[in-house]
């Protein structure tokens, strides 16, 4: 299970990308039921209020990738998602403040 530090790095990074932008952003799956195992990896899901720019969500995953966090992070824009997703993420996440 990833530690708080490493919550809280992948967090300022993704805000720090999205500081200009109206967005939500979710911690979802395992990590934010407390069900998660060593090998698990990190959801997050942004929700963006107008499409963000093409290529943005692919920078900070490569920023994400390229920090010290051990683990896979999943990042996934839920204004592209299915709405049965979408509704759970909204229902079951964590909500991440700047």
């Amino acid at each position: 299970m990833a530690s708080e530090q490493d919550l809280n790095k992948i967090r300022q990074i993704i805000v720090a990308n999205l500081k200009e932008y109206p967005v939500r952003i979710f911690l979802f799956g395992s990590h934010a039921t407390g069900r998660a195992a060593i090998t698990s990896d990190i959801d997050v899901a942004v929700f963006p209020e107008k499409n963000l720019p093409a290529g943005l969500l692919s920078q900070i995953r490569e920023e994400i990738e390229n920090s010290n966090v051990p683990y896979p992070v999943d990042l996934v824009d839920l204004s592209q998602a299915d709405e049965d997703f979408r509704q759970r993420v909204l229902k079951e996440g964590i909500e991440w403040t700047a």
